[in-house]
């Protein structure tokens, strides 16, 4: 930057940031993608493709399963009486040879096979039952588990009366019982999906938030020839470019944290279709993760507006914005979706990894987990990115050719040329 340019007042970036704002607000497609997304459309999705999913699965179970029953002996006749009283299930008649191929072509849902059992069996009748099916077909899959639940009812009635008649009763075969209790309260178990849930939609939002105002700023004022007039103004450049950039962070962080208030408040609709366990979970944010998810919140909001700020200023038209930020949104969706492991801590290494360190500190923070010294240390790796960042932003800012627009390259170009002093150089001013 050029030594006699004036030093930045913040006055003059608080005018600039507010004349920011309130274009963005009269601007259509920054609002809609900012903050009408972010409330509406993805808990819409989400409610959406549950109900898709309950719907399917209620349009499956109403179908019947097509079984055939091979190779009964005479002793478990009863096993054919309970298979056909079963509604969804209907015993076909199909040749036994023909029976996997028909399985294969989804003719039949599954082969129920009677085998001799193992020798010398310690009771009698016993018998080794084959089930043959399609996985990759869920009517097949679904006729399996329908005869397995009735086989297994059935095997108990066998064992039942065989025990009885030597001797036994139901607590003296038993040998051991298993008894679960879940100590997680509704609301517990409410915080923990959200945990799952809402740092992959923080992001996506995030990124949202930023994508428009970040290529409006740069290269749209381009494409409609305002950039220069905007640098006329009787401020320093970096203080256009600091407004610019507080401008992009603050509908960022704005569409984050619409996007997680919206997701809290509908998660129980979201999820009523999916029974009475899912629809008794409570959906609350803790008071004590407040802070946390407003820290994360803000240091990805400002390490993503600066960088498609500065992939932004490489276009100049929005077309070529988008074109060149649009890999960036992308590679920032793509970490988070592999961090939906429930057994996944944050540790020191993690920590260092920019978004997906605020990604595990978000989801700790809804499970009521604070390790201080962690936090500090994602603070610290958020903040020296968005330090880099900003260096890098104010290298790309003393070339007058970026500025303008009248630079060919591309960042990756930038970094060869101008930084590592590789190839041609351009006209540098600072």
């Amino acid at each position: 930057m050029a030594p006699s340019e004036p030093k930045v007042r913040w006055s003059d970036v608080r005018l600039l940031y507010v004349r920011e704002m309130r274009s963005a607000l009269r601007e259509r497609n920054i609002v809609v993608h900012s903050v009408l997304i972010p409330v509406f459309l993805y808990p819409l999705i989400l409610w959406a493709a549950y109900t898709m999913m309950a719907f399917v699965g209620g349009q499956t179970a109403a179908l019947p399963s097509r079984v055939r029953l091979s190779g009964l002996p005479e002793a478990h006749r009863g096993l054919a009486r309970a298979l056909a009283a079963e509604r969804p299930i209907q015993l076909v008649e199909v040749p036994p040879a023909d029976g996997p191929r028909a399985v294969q072509k989804g003719e039949l849902d599954l082969l129920v096979e009677l085998l001799p059992a193992p020798a010398n069996p310690p009771l009698q009748h016993n018998v080794r039952i084959r089930l043959t099916y399609d996985k990759s077909k869920d009517r097949s899959a679904t006729a399996r588990q329908r005869v397995i639940e009735v086989i297994d009812q059935y095997r108990r009635q066998v064992v039942d009366d065989a025990s009885r008649a030597v001797g036994l009763d139901a607590a003296g075969r038993q040998g051991f019982w298993i008894d679960s209790r879940n100590v997680a309260s509704a609301g517990a178990m409410g915080r923990f999906l959200l945990g799952m849930l809402l740092p992959f939609f923080l992001v996506i939002m995030l990124g949202m938030g930023a994508f428009y105002p970040a290529i409006d700023s740069t290269a749209g004022e381009r494409e409609h020839s305002t950039w220069e007039t905007t640098l006329t103004l009787a401020t320093p450049r970096a203080g256009i470019v600091v407004a610019k950039y507080l401008y992009v962070a603050t509908l960022s962080a704005a569409a984050g944290l619409l996007n997680v208030v919206a997701m809290t408040f509908s998660m129980k609709s979201i999820l009523r279709p999916f029974g009475e366990r899912a629809a008794a979970m409570t959906f609350a944010i803790p008071l004590s993760a407040v802070p946390v998810i407003l820290l994360g919140t803000a240091l990805l909001a400002l390490m993503v507006a600066a960088v498609m700020m500065i992939l932004a200023a490489f276009a100049r038209t929005f077309k070529e914005g988008q074109s060149m930020v649009s890999p960036f949104y992308i590679a920032l969706i793509l970490p988070v979706i592999f961090l939906m492991s429930p057994g996944l801590e944050l540790t020191p290494r993690l920590a260092l990894i920019p978004v997906v360190n605020v990604a595990i500190m978000f989801r700790e923070a809804m499970s009521g987990t604070y390790n201080g010294p962690l936090i500090a240390l994602v603070t610290a790796a958020q903040a020296a990115t968005i330090g880099a960042l900003l260096w890098l932003a104010t290298r790309i800012l003393s070339h007058e050719d970026l500025v303008t627009g009248s630079h060919g390259g591309s960042l990756t170009a930038f970094i060869k040329e101008r930084l590592l002093g590789r190839g041609r150089t351009g006209t540098s001013h600072g």
